[in-house]
């Protein structure tokens, strides 16, 4: 295990940031109308719930200067982690502070860029049960939960060799969120504020809610903003990344990972799309064996971990 800590410490950050840089460039105006946000809260419980659809997010870090690090740096000739060091190197000392919120020598924050789901976020839902297929700088995992139930499965795989897996049973009544992959929030560590804002996201009008961490000397994950709606099950919470016992689901997460504004992580949803499923659009991926999500925490996440790493 510490073998590939070393190897990937350096690297694998690096060209996280290389990928977010692509990702941020992205975002075109369209999306931006989609976003559109008041001051005065409207009576969002007289649309429609949706039944079934497939919701598309993206994965950005809204306040890092990417912009000028594209400017500077051609990522398709030359995409090293020594190229990227030179050209933040080269950015003016404004711009350097900011890259410097994200502490890419920081092993927590280090680990959150290597965990977060970089290059896909997409969950299908119905009412009875959803299903998020995602992929990170180095692993691919499909995770599903049946609300009603609450049961489910997950499989976790490395991006270059599948064979290398990790495959998860929940059983009902059981269900848990995956290790590492995802955190669970405790309302309990956060004074919430329902602000009454609201905001339109991907066709869908959302209320916001704010979290900040009661211990102010605590500073990891110390703020989450989330945007939510009573349109969309709340069962599909238990598939992002950050778990939170909303009554609505969310389609947008800011995570704040430490108390600077520049560490902002954002997960946005950028499509939902109606759709009717068939049984199999549900299924996991079968594997030889599968642990007990619900049991024996530290063996999960060291396979985790090793998944992901190798």
């Amino acid at each position: 295990m510490k073998k590939y800590l070393k190897k990937y410490a350096l690297v694998f950050p690096l060209l996280g940031i290389v990928l977010l840089f692509h990702n941020c460039q992205s975002s075109t105006p369209k999306e931006v109308k989609l976003h559109e946000e008041s001051n005065t809260t409207t009576d969002i419980r007289s649309s429609k719930r949706i039944n079934a659809a497939v919701i598309v997010q993206k994965v950005t870090f809204p306040n890092m200067p990417f912009a000028e690090l594209i400017r500077l740096m051609n990522l398709t000739k030359d995409s090293s982690p020594a190229a990227l060091w030179k050209t933040i190197s080269a950015l003016p000392p404004l711009e350097q502070m900011k890259k410097d919120s994200f502490d890419i020598e920081n092993p927590l924050q280090r680990m959150e860029l290597m965990l977060v789901p970089l290059r896909k976020m997409e969950i299908k839902f119905d009412q009875q049960q959803a299903k998020s297929d995602a992929e990170g700088l180095t692993y691919r995992l499909q995770n599903y939960v049946n609300y009603g139930k609450s049961s489910g499965e997950g499989f976790l795989a490395n991006r270059e060799n599948e064979g290398i897996n990790l495959a998860l049973n929940f059983p009902e009544g059981k269900h848990k969120e995956f290790a590492k992959v995802q955190i669970r929030i405790n309302p309990k560590e956060y004074m919430i504020d329902k602000t009454g804002k609201t905001k339109v996201i991907a066709g869908i009008t959302c209320q916001q809610a704010i979290y900040n961490k009661i211990d102010a000397n605590d500073n990891i994950l110390p703020k989450f903003v989330v945007w939510k709606s009573p349109r969309i099950p709340k069962g599909i919470n238990l598939l992002h990344p950050y778990v939170f016992d909303e009554k609505e689901g969310i389609l947008e997460i800011d995570a704040y990972l430490n108390a600077d504004e520049n560490s902002l992580l954002r997960f946005t949803t950028t499509a939902v799309v109606e759709k009717k499923f068939e049984p199999k659009d549900f299924e996991i991926r079968e594997a030889h064996a599968k642990l007990d999500g619900a049991k024996d925490q530290n063996s999960i996440e060291k396979n985790v971990l090793d998944v992901v790493f190798h």
